[in-house]
């Protein structure tokens, strides 16, 4: 399991296999810069985008602070 984390405690998870094996991984980025601008206040300074994501929703994480990688249980 990969937890990514904000400066709220704000977290998004992604499995082992979402990220390794499968096209979603391809698509998950962690981004401190957008269009050559440096993040605003309220998303940055790093962010964590999962683009390929449909339903519910794109997992997204503003002010990302922390990605932990532990075992599932």
């Amino acid at each position: 399991v990969v937890e990514a984390v904000a400066t709220d405690d704000y977290r998004a998870v992604f499995s082992w296999g979402e990220l390794f094996n499968s096209a979603l991984g391809d698509q998950v980025y962690v981004v401190g810069s957008q269009d050559g601008q440096a993040l605003d206040a309220q998303a940055g300074p790093l962010a964590l985008r999962a683009l390929a994501d449909q339903r519910p929703g794109p997992r997204h994480v503003r002010n990302l602070c922390a990605l932990i990688v532990r075992p599932s249980r």
